[in-house]
């Protein structure tokens, strides 16, 4: 009956047979069981027993109450289970999860071996063999969980380590191996500060408690963080190094002495070309000047050892006015391979008979460049396996039977720099290394224009990289510019484009004008004034003859010099194209509003737009949209902002309709990243343009959408002073609605410089605005603001009236925001001391903001409850919550908001007795507030002020 039983140790002490749990038990009685399974199958005498059951104080019937517990224990386990020997016991089974811990470990599986961690081993357990035999086994378990932090501090994910690491290193103090991994992972965020704010604490702790000082090991960790050696800092991996090609005579074109670059590729290709079961075709498909017939060239001369009885080449000009007929090519490759021309036929069909009869039992290499289409190569092909053939062309081959088809691409930037440096020359790049970066962006990294432009430097010795690099600034001139001899970008892509139908050559045209990255189809076709069917039809033609790149289904982008090419064909019809995409944005970007914010009226306030635009069927799809189209959205109110009125008025709504969603879904990643802020520089764009035209409703929205920006990244100076002159403005067009929601920012923004009552007076005007138009959306946004200025007048009975009113008038509106409003409940409820009620409005906030990926407000409730959490003294849990809104808010570039987040860090580091981390935290925070100039600098100071003695 042993067999079947299972026993755990790693928390409570349990017993089951099967699946059913045995009951155990008095504490004493199960600290027995607990002896004679940890001896895992060995005898544990009497003595023994007594001992671990009463210690040094072993009453007078110990051993009669020894024998009752086994014999009780008999009776639940079966009577075979614990057999007596000698004078001792012993526990037929050893299944236990202890058992498995151990194997697991020896198996290398540390992580599924802590899984099986239900607690504090031998829970409920008292006395001193228990205590012993608990420190045992809690020291197993930190040093496996130790190897498994090593391992994610060492392997990259040392930011997801770090807030358990602090919670362990509070947990165990003087455990150095633990405070040398939160040092390591904290300094790998590039949070140095606080890593030498951990040993400190660690250095001072050791002194007090066992007056010694940091290990060897700790200090030497010390050191390099101080100096910040490069050791310990993540190393960028390196390319794989390229194999020199082996010179022979032969038909192929010598070799590029500069070849620079894809290594990876050449390996590749090399490898499959090498003589098998069957024939081995590459075909390399490109754009013109991307490095097709170099690659092709360079791989040849790599692979001609295998194909010792010669290499064939030949241009089938796929690209001009003449290509190459098969037949033309075939008699040539008959004669190079010795058949006399009276041997030649005429026909195709003989001549590819002759050719593969001719090439059977031979081991030849063909490169056939600059192949128009399949249909020109299938002749050309060999009919042995001992061969191997190469085909470049600008289009893409995909009914080339068995052939390994390779989209090239440009050159990565180090690779690009490498050809520039070859043909320019070390010490000129040296000494104008950016500025021979920029010449390379410029040229969009394409080996033709690089080689060109780097030509053109070498030729001329009295050039400066930084002057190349002012020429080619200039997009209107920069086709001009990459040309030297015969060589030129536009000539080369205007083979390509010479060769397109008009429908083709159209779309070639309008789809380049765009200024954002990609195109979506439905965009796409909104610029060609096509259905998506035909409008897809159209772009996929242009991707199959590689004018035109698809990353992802749906999507469509252009190479940088094409694009400049392709606007340089561009006519009138143009700026028609940007009022269609624009239309198309807007009426989108309405559907999307209106999804996500049910019961405002801002989408009946927007310009009418001639297209529908998308719907959405979930307010997640909706979202959905607006992040994958961000970057299109922003560059097109940028662009279209600069066009005539009747297209600025539609730029100046999408960026209202984008822009609201900004602070409530976490768009501002995208603004902070975008070089030179285009958002900001987009609303800029707009208030220019409309004040142009004397387009005051325009301009006073594009203030206000200008003002919440500033506001969301607690620029409040700015914010002020733009959300004044569009609430001035608004007035002036009698647009309500944003008078309205202007003044709701003024009163917000006096709320956190902390003129509450003055807030209050701009809430209520606010409010009455916002009712006034049937603003519901607007009004529960204000209602919650309001609240949090009354609680800080300590008004607490009508604060929480005010939040609680937003919260249920939310919920009848259909929780469209009811994250937000209960958010702001929350931090209501905290301010009346309301802690348990705050953590709840709070955690239920967070996880509607998870949800609908608000990664901003995410960060912002996790900081409250953090906040809270340390009201309370839950110290670990405001660690936990602090960590993680300081990840999430670095993340979207809240500066204000990873202040906050440290100030309460530091708070909660300090109750678990970390003090010189807690004051890295507040040093850091208070960098951030000064850089911002908000009252929270004055909050962190007293913090660093030292105790009054």
């Amino acid at each position: 009956m042993s067999g079947d039983l299972r026993f755990s140790l790693l928390g409570p002490v349990r017993a089951w047979r099967g699946h059913d749990e045995l009951k155990l038990g008095s504490p004493q009685q199960r600290l027995v069981l607990a002896a004679l399974v940890l001896a895992e199958g060995r005898v544990v005498g009497r003595e023994q027993l007594i001992d671990a059951l009463w210690g040094e104080r072993q009453p007078r019937s110990a051993l009669r109450t020894l024998r009752t517990y086994i014999s009780r224990l008999r009776a639940l386990l079966g009577s075979d289970a614990i057999v007596s020997i000698g004078d001792g016991y012993m526990l037929r089974s050893s299944s236990s999860d202890l058992a498995d811990f151990e194997d697991l470990c020896t198996a290398d599986e540390p992580a599924q071996a802590l899984e099986l961690w239900q607690g504090e081993a031998l829970s409920g357990l008292e006395g001193p063999y228990a205590e012993t035999q608990r420190t045992r086994l809690t020291e197993l378990r930190l040093a496996v969980l130790e190897r498994c932090l090593t391992g994610e501090v060492e392997n990259g994910s040392h930011a997801e380590a770090v807030a358990e690491l602090t919670g362990l290193c509070a947990a165990y103090p003087l455990r150095e191996r633990l405070r040398g991994l939160l040092m390591l992972a904290l300094y790998k965020c590039g949070r140095q500060a606080e890593a030498i704010g951990v040993f400190t604490d660690a250095r001072r702790l050791l002194d007090e408690e066992l007056g010694v000082d940091p290990s060897a090991e700790l200090a030497d960790l010390y050191q390099r963080i101080i100096t910040a050696d490069p050791a310990i800092t993540p190393a960028a991996p390196l390319l794989p190094a390229m194999d020199e090609a082996v010179s022979r005579p032969a038909q192929l074109p010598a070799d590029l002495a500069d070849f620079t670059g894809r290594s990876a590729l050449v390996a590749e290709m090399s490898s499959a070309l090498s003589p098998g079961a069957a024939l081995a075709i590459s075909a390399v498909a490109g754009i013109g000047g991307i490095g097709k017939t170099a690659l092709a060239v360079h791989v040849g001369h790599r692979v001609r050892e295998s194909f010792p009885d010669g290499q064939l080449y030949i241009d089938l000009r796929g690209t001009g006015p003449d290509p190459v007929t098969p037949e033309l090519a075939l008699g040539s490759f008959l004669r190079s391979l010795g058949v006399a021309d009276a041997a030649i036929p005429e026909s195709l069909e003989e001549l590819a008979a002759l050719y593969r009869s001719t090439l059977a039992n031979r081991r030849i290499f063909v490169l056939l460049d600059n192949a128009l289409g399949s249909a020109q190569v299938r002749p050309l092909l060999p009919g042995v396996s001992s061969c191997a053939v190469v085909v470049t062309s600008r289009v893409k081959l995909p009914d080339l039977a068995t052939a390994r088809l390779v989209d090239l691409d440009v050159l990565d930037p180090g690779e690009g720099l490498a050809l520039f440096t070859k043909i320019v020359g070390a010490e000129r790049v040296a000494a104008e290394r950016a500025a021979a970066m920029d010449v390379v962006g410029a040229c969009g990294f394409l080996p033709l224009a690089i080689r060109i432009a780097a030509s053109r430097l070498a030729a001329r010795s009295g050039w400066t990289i930084a002057r190349l690099r002012d020429r080619l600034a200039d997009e209107q001139r920069r086709l001009a510019e990459l040309r030297v001899g015969d060589l030129a970008v536009e000539a080369t892509f205007a083979l390509g484009y010479d060769q397109l139908a008009d429908d083709q050559a159209r779309a070639f045209r309008l789809l380049a004008l765009p200024d954002g990255p990609d195109l979506s189809l439905p965009a796409a076709a909104a610029v060609l004034d096509l259905d998506e069917f035909d409008a897809e039809d159209l772009c996929e033609s242009l991707v199959d003859l590689n004018l035109l790149e698809s990353p992802s289904p749906g999507r469509y982008r252009y190479h940088d010099l094409l694009r400049v090419f392709a606007r340089s064909r561009c006519d009138a019809e143009g700026q028609d194209a940007l009022h269609r995409l624009t239309d198309f944005y807007l009426a989108t970007a309405r559907n999307v509003y209106a999804n996500t914010s049910p019961g405002s009226v801002v989408a009946e306030h927007l310009a009418p737009t001639v297209r529908p635009g998308l719907s959405f069927a979930s307010q997640a799809e909706a979202v959905d949209w607006l992040f994958a189209e961000a970057s299109g959205l922003v560059a097109t109110v940028h662009q279209s902002a600069r066009g005539p009125r009747d297209t600025l008025v539609l730029t100046a709504d999408l960026l209202y309709a984008m822009e609201d969603l900004t602070e409530s879904i976490g768009l501002i990643p995208y603004v902070k990243a975008t070089s030179a802020r285009s958002y900001f520089k987009a609303a800029t764009t707009v208030i220019d343009a409309s004040r142009g035209y004397g387009e005051h409703r325009s301009e006073g929205r594009a203030w206000i959408m200008l003002g919440r920006l500033h506001y969301v990244t607690q620029r409040l100076d700015q914010a002020s002073a733009a959300a004044s002159a569009g609430v001035k403005l608004s007035r002036r067009s009698g647009d309500k609605r944003f008078v309205g929601e202007g003044l709701q920012m003024l009163a917000s923004i006096l709320d956190g410089r902390r003129e509450h009552d003055q807030a209050l007076t701009y809430y209520d005007e606010a409010l009455d605005m916002l009712r006034a138009v049937g603003d519901l959306h607007g009004e529960l946004v204000t209602l919650g603001n309001k609240s949090r200025a009354l609680i800080a007048l300590d008004r607490t009975a009508e604060a929480l009236t005010c939040a609680e009113r937003a919260v249920a008038a939310d919920r009848k509106l259909g929780m469209s925001m009811t994250s937000s409003t209960l958010y702001q409940l929350g931090i209501v409820q905290r301010g009346a001391g309301l802690w348990t009620e705050s953590i709840t409005s709070l955690s239920e906030a967070l996880a509607l903001y998870r949800d609908n990926n608000r990664r901003l407000w995410e960060g912002l409730a996790l900081f409250r409850l953090a906040e809270t959490y340390a009201e309370i003294g839950s110290s670990d849990e405001a660690v936990r919550h602090a960590e993680q809104s300081l990840g999430v808010l670095r993340e979207v570039g809240l500066e204000w908001g990873q202040g906050m987040a440290l100030t309460v860090l530091g708070r909660a580091l300090r109750q678990l007795g970390q003090a010189d981390r807690a004051r890295g935290c507040w040093q850091e925070a208070l960098v951030l507030f000064e850089q911002l100039g908000v009252p929270e600098a004055t909050d962190v100071r007293t913090l660093l002020s030292p105790a009054p003695v």
